[in-house]
């Protein structure tokens, strides 16, 4: 993509799911160095996210070292918070998080995933929004009404689909703000007929660039399943931060290119690189 065309592609957009350091794993790139990346991409803001410590106070500093950014922070109720904890979500509201997301690699239906063929491995340690009736456990539940009460936007991490349409139904009766976490991603797909009923409920459908960079989930499939739910009930995110990934501008420049060559016009990417999320991040 041309200088020029890749300049009105990032100009005011927001990438809400980005892994900076410090986190618990290396990562591409720093707080402070994104910060400068966005800005000399002329984006309009930003998500910062770890899988295990709260960033909203990160997210602040971040804010206030570039005042034109808006950076916003929040917790994944993996076990380091104390897991579907609606306590964290209190105090991550406290210091200005925007964000939550229930389990992500501690979610018990991911570890299935990535251990399908292995007998010895035991699932009961890590996290579940279901009790053995399939009903919403009681902490989901306070979750979400935290969220709600504060004016945080909920994203259904790395959960199954089973789990994300539970929660999507009780957020919905809620009055609660919901994404369907990369719901294009093999480890919690959601089917085209789930992301419309999610939809229909009020839920926002997030397609990250990971998974078709890394060769998951081709662009062809994540246009069918945008086309289907429309592009105003959708968020396009990287969900990059891994050493051997672009960085977050260049994800996005990638992705909006690869869109546009299956159909989508300016104004549909705009929709959903700018108008969808910063509504999220407000």
């Amino acid at each position: 993509m041309e200088a020029a065309a890749m300049d009105e592609l990032l100009s005011g957009i927001y990438d809400l799911h980005i892994h900076t350091s410090p986190d618990a794993v290396p990562r591409k790139c720093s707080d402070i160095e994104l910060g400068r990346r966005l800005t000399a991409a002329g984006m309009a803001g930003c998500a910062i996210k770890s899988h295990y410590f709260d960033t909203a106070a990160r997210a602040a500093l971040l804010q206030e070292q570039f005042p034109h950014l808006r950076a916003a922070g929040g917790v994944v109720l993996n076990r380091s918070v104390g897991g579907i904890n609606p306590d964290a979500v209190e105090r991550s509201a406290q210091a200005g998080g925007k964000l939550v997301w229930f389990p992500t690699l501690e979610a018990r239906s991911y570890q299935q995933f990535r251990h399908w063929d292995d007998p010895s491995f035991d699932p009961a340690p890590f996290l579940t929004v279901l009790d053995g009736d399939g009903a919403l456990i009681p902490q989901a539940v306070a979750v979400l009404k935290a969220a709600a009460r504060n004016g945080q936007t909920v994203g259904t991490g790395h959960l199954s689909a089973r789990e994300g349409m539970a929660l999507a139904a009780e957020a919905a009766r809620l009055g609660c703000r919901i994404v369907l976490t990369h719901a294009d991603n093999p480890a919690d797909q959601y089917t085209t007929q789930q992301q419309v009923e999610a939809v229909r409920q009020g839920a926002l459908v997030e397609h990250c660039f990971f998974t078709t960079y890394f060769d998951r989930t081709p662009i062809e499939e994540i246009a069918a399943q945008i086309r289907a739910v429309g592009c105003d009930h959708v968020i396009l995110t990287t969900d990059f931060g891994q050493p051997n990934a672009p960085y977050s501008d260049e994800g996005m420049a990638l992705y909006g290119e690869l869109l546009l060559k299956q159909g989508f016009s300016r104004e549909e990417l705009r929709v959903m690189m700018a108008e969808n999320p910063g509504k999220l991040i407000a």
